[in-house]
């Protein structure tokens, strides 16, 4: 969550000043409001089959991914991705939880569509100022204070 919100910022920061009238008036960007939106679908698709550390987990998979697709010098690590992922199988402790074959694909197709949506939103957030949601990404992973990082090193 912390990456989205970081390159939201960025891309903030980017945009052009606006006057103090338009200010108090509390425009909120664009940026924000489609983060926002994308996150209450994927709440809506996960229902209650998922927490918010899952939500969280799944949305910056997904925004590493969308910057690994949008923005030179990032790449994912396969086998980091596979260990986050696997987060999907544990409850909200962390201990895994007991799932029948069935149980598992349709926890595996919830979060393989959550993920797709964050991807999705992403992409198209990158599209507001792709130059600042890059740069924003570079220091994420700079910084080292991220969880559930999957790019490589």
């Amino acid at each position: 969550m912390v990456i989205r919100y970081l390159c939201i910022i960025a891309a903030l920061a980017a945009a052009p000043s606006v006057s103090a009238q338009t200010k108090a008036s509390a425009v909120v960007p664009d940026a924000i409001k489609m983060d926002l939106a994308a996150t209450d679908a994927i709440r809506s698709v996960l229902d209650d089959t998922f927490d918010e550390g899952h939500i969280a987990m799944l949305q910056a998979l997904g925004h590493q991914q969308a910057v690994a697709s949008t923005c030179s010098g990032f790449e994912i690590d396969p086998k980091a991705f596979s260990t986050e992922f696997d987060l999907i199988y544990d409850d909200s402790s962390g201990k895994p939880r007991n799932l029948d074959a069935s149980q598992r694909a349709e926890i595996e197709r919830k979060a393989t569509l959550a993920m797709g949506m964050a991807l999705g939103a992403q992409i198209a957030i990158s599209a507001n100022d792709h130059q600042a949601f890059c740069q924003a990404a570079t220091q994420e992973r700079s910084n080292g204070k991220a969880t559930h990082l999957i790019w490589t090193k």
